[in-house]
This record gives structure tokens, sequence and C-alpha cells, in this order.
């Protein structure tokens, strides 16, 4: 049996006039992250698989230094991948696309596309590598995979919007069901 731990990402620090794929942690993330760097749980961990967006490596990078558990980032594991200005509708737009998952949103990718992204290099890359492992992404796609792990049609908005930063999951990689749900540590 193994077991991959699914992160998202600490808070960041939004800069309108910067895509979010180049967004840091802000203050209140880098504690975030002094919390999760505390969970008991990294002890078991073989290897870390990160975002390549900074928000996500910034974990993977303070695991390595703290822990030397070895640390790869892959596109796969982005979010989705969207126009580069900031909206301001931009929650509208979640919601939109969580009502619609196949059919892309005003430019963006759409949330089966990007779903089927990341659960296939959890299928593949991650189980097939060292175990456990832990996958540090972003709030929508894990939002989208959660729902399909529960056996869920759809993404509940409210789901997606509960979901805290730095919270983990439990993926048992002999069913692929949730052993835990997203938590904050």
């Amino acid at each position: 049996m193994g077991r991959i731990y699914l992160v998202r990402h600490p808070a960041t620090h939004m800069d309108p006039d910067t895509p979010a794929e180049q967004w840091g942690l802000s203050d209140e993330g880098l504690s975030q992250l002094d919390r999760l760097l505390q969970a008991r749980w990294w002890t078991d961990v073989r290897h870390v698989y990160t975002s390549t967006e900074q928000k996500a490596r910034a974990v993977g990078d303070a695991v390595l230094n703290q822990f030397g558990i070895p640390c790869t980032s892959h596109a796969e594991l982005r979010e989705l991948e969207r126009t580069p200005e900031f909206r301001s509708d931009y929650r509208e737009r979640v919601i939109r696309m969580f009502a619609t998952p196949d059919v892309p949103v005003d430019g963006w990718e759409s949330l089966s596309s990007a779903t089927d992204r990341l659960t296939g290099f959890l299928r593949g890359t991650v189980s097939g590598g060292p175990i456990p492992a832990a996958v540090v992404s972003h709030g929508i796609v894990l939002s989208s995979v959660r729902a399909r792990l529960l056996g869920m049609s759809h993404v509940d908005p409210r789901h997606w919007q509960a979901l805290p930063f730095a919270a983990v999951a439990e993926v048992e990689t002999d069913d692929w069901t949730l052993a835990s749900d997203f938590a904050p540590e």
C-alpha cells in the first residue's frame, strides 16, 4: 500500500502586476510553511514533487533544506493554464469553470484537462516512484482531484473556497481513495 500526501501551497503575496505563476509566499504563507514543516509525516516521505510555480516550489525547497528529501518540479502539477492578466472576476470565472468542467472558460484550460493531467501524473510518475511521496500543487486542480477521489461528479465551489492554504490530504494508492481529507497542518 502506498501513500501520497497532497499539499496545497501556502498563502501567496498577490501582485496584480505579476503573473500568478511568479507569486511568492506572503508573511502568512511563510508562517504556514513553518507549521507545515513541523508535520510528523515528513519523516516517511521519500520524494517531493512540486508544481513549477514559485509558491509550490518554495515548499519543496524548504523540505529539501530541512530534511534532505529529494524534490523535483513538474509542469503537470501546475494550476490551470490561464491568461496571465489579473482578473477582478476571478472567483466568478472559477465557479463557471466548475459548472462546465469540460469547457475552457475565457481562454483558461478546461478543468477536466487540468484534472486529467494531475491525476495522470499521480497514477504514473508519483505512484511509480519512491512512496510515500508528497505532491505540492494548487487549489483549483486539487479541489477537482479531491472530488474525483471522493466519487463526486463535480466540484462544489464551496469546497474549493473552504480549502485552506497549506492543507494536506492523504491518498491511498492501492484503491485511490482519500485516507484523510484536506486539513491545515
